[in-house]
């Protein structure tokens, strides 16, 4: 389950349709550690590995931080470490998916410092009910994909960084709970309404 549907090409709109730094010339398939050069094929190849690399981060926890910008190039890292070179690291391209811009690049890490300023004054939503969990866990899950801080991967990350979030305080996500597509949807929303999105996560929870 992903927000980029069809993983290994881009799925974005750089800047003025130019060619994407992140992809083969003349191409639109990320530049990858196997060189794959078939769509499908490389789409396939990702969702394989980093089904594996997430099952790890779920249940054996290899992947630790303070819940900053370090932690979230850390997961990020960890799932996409088989596939591309760019795991772990910042865009470093202007993207867009239709009428959505995200944020720029040359703004992401100042956008990331100031949402996990504002996540540790919030004590890392510490002591919260479920309900009340739900809807912050929401507004963060949203701010971070409208910064969109990789060139793929973004909701793999982001669920994974929520997930990891809730797990310390004490609640256990599970987004098998929902279907991708509720999901997906609840993301897209969240632009104008993060209802949609606050439903997701509290019927995620299992341990309401």
């Amino acid at each position: 389950m992903d927000d980029e549907m069809g993983s290994g090409f881009s799925t974005y709109d750089p800047l003025e349709n130019r060619q994407s730094i992140y992809c083969y010339k003349g191409t639109d398939i990320l530049i990858n550690k196997e060189n794959i050069r078939d769509a499908k094929a490389l789409a396939e190849y990702e969702a394989d590995i980093t089904m594996i690399r997430q099952y790890e981060l779920e249940n054996e926890q290899t992947v630790k931080g303070k819940f900053g910008i370090t932690h979230l190039l850390r997961i990020h890292k960890y799932i996409f470490q088989d596939v591309y070179p760019f795991a772990g690291k910042l865009r470093r391209e202007f993207i867009a998916k239709g009428s959505t811009p995200f944020c720029d690049s040359p703004f992401i890490e100042e956008n990331l410092q100031f949402l996990f300023r504002k996540l540790n004054k919030e004590n890392h939503l510490r002591d919260l009910s479920t309900e009340e969990f739900s809807k912050r866990a929401a507004y963060y899950m949203s701010e971070l994909n409208m910064i969109h801080p990789f060139r793929e991967g973004n909701g793999r990350s982001i669920r994974e960084f929520i997930r990891q979030l809730a797990f310390e305080r004490g609640y256990i996500i599970n987004w098998s709970l929902i279907t991708s597509e509720v999901l997906l949807e609840a993301m897209i929303t969240a632009v104008k309404s993060i209802e949609p999105l606050i439903s997701c996560i509290f019927q995620s929870i299992e341990n309401k």
